[in-house]
């Protein structure tokens, strides 16, 4: 199980491709095959997970109910542009152009570990995501950490 903790700044190539840090590669676990899914993330990032991690996401989206109209337009969402990316031997990962596009990366980028995933975003919107919540560090845990 990995564990991604730290945020690094790095270029996008024209090929679309960012690097993972080398922190980050070390964490990978043998089952993640170098392999990652990487899906459209919230709030306007590029979401990748180790696909060990990934395998443990899918049984949770299977566990859903189908029927459920909002499951099912988010998994759509989601999933949509959604693909696998191994890494290089630069230690790469291609990020399709459609979720580029939709993350609005262009040339840089913040790499971001969340735990059980890495998030790419727009340095930009990174920080006006973390400008936004209106809530300073503290009142957010002590609703979250109750």
């Amino acid at each position: 199980m990995a564990s991604f903790l730290g945020t690094y700044k790095h270029s996008i190539d024209h090929k679309g491709r960012v690097s993972i840090p080398s922190r980050f590669r070390r964490a990978l676990s043998g089952d993640a095959e170098e392999t990652f899914v990487i899906v459209r993330g919230l709030d306007s990032c590029v979401a990748l997970f180790p696909l060990d991690e990934w395998r443990r996401t899918e049984e949770r989206l299977r566990a859903k109910d189908p029927s459920d109209e909002k499951f099912r337009r988010y998994q759509r969402t989601m999933l949509l542009n959604a693909s696998y990316g191994a890494l290089d031997a630069q230690g790469r990962v291609a990020i399709p152009p459609a979720l580029l596009s939709i993350a609005s990366l262009k040339k840089d980028a913040v790499v971001y570990g969340v735990l059980d995933h890495i998030e790419i975003w727009d340095p930009d919107l990174f920080e006006r995501y973390l400008a936004s919540s209106g809530r300073t560090f503290e009142e957010m845990a002590g609703e979250l950490l109750q």
